[in-house]
């Protein structure tokens, strides 16, 4: 990769990045385009928010990916944002249009395209349950309740947002019904049952929630467990819903996925989808 006088910037911003695939992922893209842009991992203090966010103005950059815990604090310092990203108040993309900074989300997208790409038997009007109320999990949400998803548990920790996310879920698509529940194992187990499709959106393991699925005795043969973090490979919890029939997924392709529609944004071009494939060997 030749940089030079004319090489373009584009920055992961978020705190911690040094764990980050997404460098990896960019620049192999840009290689196979032999396009002059280059991606650098920032890792920004949360004083420091504003300052990052300008600085892609002040410095001409391309754009931004921001990653946790971010995604909702940049939006104030953005021009403008998508309807999607105003809605669920997430921002994991921003775009240097000219100066002016935009903010969209690539997060729904990619998880939905990952999904289709790894469980293409998926039956987008069975049940699903999301744990998590995190600017991830929002856009999960969202796309599934857009896509046909006819029923939805939110589960989380702060019962109050799970509460608004299911109140905007259910305001703004045609999900049949969306119902937010504690993140406690007695309140989950009468759920569990009934849904195909788990989207675990916490930044770690909860021991409540692993026990509720530890020591349950149902069969989870036609289930899927989608753990929206990447690292470690096989999470805990990924290994106990193993252990009881399922399915299980890391979050590296929804992470390959959300690269590509924000790779496209960044530079206006149809992204080398098996160039980013191979990088991270999926």
């Amino acid at each position: 990769m030749l940089i030079n006088a004319q090489t373009r910037f584009c920055f992961l911003l978020g705190s911690p990045v040094k764990h980050s695939l997404s460098p990896l992922i960019h620049n192999s893209a840009f290689r196979e385009l032999n396009l002059n842009y280059v991606y650098l991992a920032a890792h920004v203090g949360k004083e420091q928010v504003g300052a990052a966010v300008k600085s892609l103005r002040a410095l001409s950059a391309a754009g931004a990916n921001v990653t946790s815990p971010y995604k909702e604090a940049v939006i104030p310092y953005l021009d403008t944002v998508s309807a999607e990203a105003e809605m669920i108040k997430s921002v994991n993309t921003i775009v240097n249009k000219d100066g002016i900074l935009y903010g969209t989300t690539t997060d729904g997208s990619g998880f939905f395209q990952s999904l289709k790409y790894q469980a293409p038997d998926y039956s987008f009007a069975q049940p699903v349950m999301i744990i998590g109320a995190g600017g991830a999990a929002r856009a999960v949400a969202y796309t599934l309740a857009r896509s046909g998803v006819e029923e939805m548990y939110i589960v989380n920790r702060s019962i109050d947002r799970a509460e608004d996310l299911a109140a905007l879920i259910g305001k703004e698509t045609k999900a049949g019904s969306c119902t937010a529940l504690p993140l406690e194992a007695d309140k989950l187990k009468g759920m569990l049952k009934s849904c195909r499709l788990f989207v675990y959106a916490l930044p770690e393991d909860n021991e409540k929630f692993m026990a509720a699925l530890a020591k349950s005795s149902l069969t989870f043969s036609k289930s899927i467990f989608y753990d929206l973090r990447y690292r470690p490979q096989k999470s805990e919890v990924m290994e106990c819903f193993s252990r009881s029939g399922g399915r299980a997924f890391n979050g590296l392709g929804m992470l390959m996925w959300q690269a590509v529609f924000a790779f496209e944004h960044f530079t206006g071009q149809k992204a080398p989808v098996k160039a980013m494939q191979k990088a991270v060997k999926l």
